[in-house]
């Protein structure tokens, strides 16, 4: 093989390795001749968010919660999750339960993350966790915003009996990263999480010793799930990298055990996704499947991946190695 082969060779090599970061591009809307061009707008403010995170706040309802489980057994831990759309400082979310009855039997306030996401668990235990039927969580934010979820409560004796659930973060490294997951589980516990970037997938082991659902809260800017965009036979010839930015979402495909589930719940904001997996006693593992994930090689390892090639360029053009026999 020729040195200019072994070069282009390499050349594409390292271009292939280095991870291609596309920036938005904004036009310019009116000049001289357009006195609005300056002027704040709210479509303005709401396309400037979808351009740098993927999700626009239009896209997102102002209050919205969902639990882990749509039904639930004297003892359990109810996980609730949610999200505001617009956060204020110092303004709190109003949670309130009301059983099949309509009587209200628990109240809790709590205020959301920055980016707008919050998690609350109730204890289905004690004297007013009687009657069977189904149940509503209420959530408020402000005077004026307000949802609901409903789950279905199977009934019990008052009695104290708690299942223990687990409120913990796992710490996972793709490559030079680490990303901390938070999560609740019920039923199990967590053995570890992988993240495989050629298969989007993050993969969550499991030891579980009853049937029960895991919470997990995952990072957009680690995994997450896009409508595939319309095809461009260009972008395949030069093997350009697809800018997501602005693709909508679609939903995560998971499986528990290698087989797909359907009965999960999610939450999400222009920041994270939570889902709400259910799971039986004796499954180990869950596949978390999306179409973006972090690279498994990030900027450092291509760096030295194009050094090491560079190296090689160097010692066969002194040496007259070659890659191939010379016929």
């Amino acid at each position: 093989m020729k040195r200019s082969s072994v070069f282009y060779l390499a050349l594409l090599m390292i271009t292939a390795s280095i991870t291609v970061i596309t920036l938005p591009v904004y036009a310019q809307v009116g000049g001289p001749s357009n006195p609005n061009a300056n002027v704040t707008t709210a479509y303005k403010v709401l396309q400037t968010e979808a351009n740098q995170t993927g999700v626009s706040k239009s896209t997102l309802s102002p209050l919205a919660i969902n639990t882990d489980l749509p039904t639930y057994n004297q003892g359990d831990t109810i996980v609730m999750t949610g999200h505001v759309r617009d956060p204020q400082n110092a303004t709190a979310v109003t949670l309130r339960v009301f059983n099949s009855l309509k009587n209200l039997i628990a109240v809790a306030q709590l205020l959301p993350t920055s980016d707008g996401s919050f998690t609350k668990t109730f204890l289905a235990t004690g004297p007013l966790w009687k009657d069977a039927g189904n149940y509503t969580i209420i959530a408020q934010y402000g005077l004026y915003t307000n949802t609901n979820a409903t789950f279905h409560y199977n009934g019990g004796n008052g009695g104290s009996t708690i299942t223990k659930a687990i409120n913990a973060t796992y710490a996972l490294q793709s490559g030079s990263q680490i990303y901390n997951i938070p999560y609740i589980i019920k039923g199990g516990t967590v053995s570890s999480m992988n993240i495989f970037a050629q298969q989007y997938t993050l993969e969550i082991t499991l030891s579980t010793n009853a049937d029960g659902s895991i919470t997990v809260t995952l990072p957009r800017n680690m995994i997450d799930s896009k409508v595939p965009p319309p095809p461009n036979p260009d972008a395949n010839l030069t093997g350009a990298k697809i800018d997501t930015t602005g693709l909508e979402d679609s939903s995560f495909i998971v499986t528990v055990n290698g087989k797909q589930v359907t009965q999960f719940s999610e939450t999400k904001n222009q920041s994270v996704r939570i889902l709400s997996i259910p799971f039986h006693n004796g499954d180990s593992k869950i596949d978390i499947v999306g179409t973006i994930a972090v690279p498994e090689f990030g900027p450092i390892a291509a760096l030295v991946l194009a050094i090491a090639i560079v190296s090689i360029i160097a010692v066969s053009a002194k040496t007259g190695l070659r890659f191939m026999p010379k016929y």
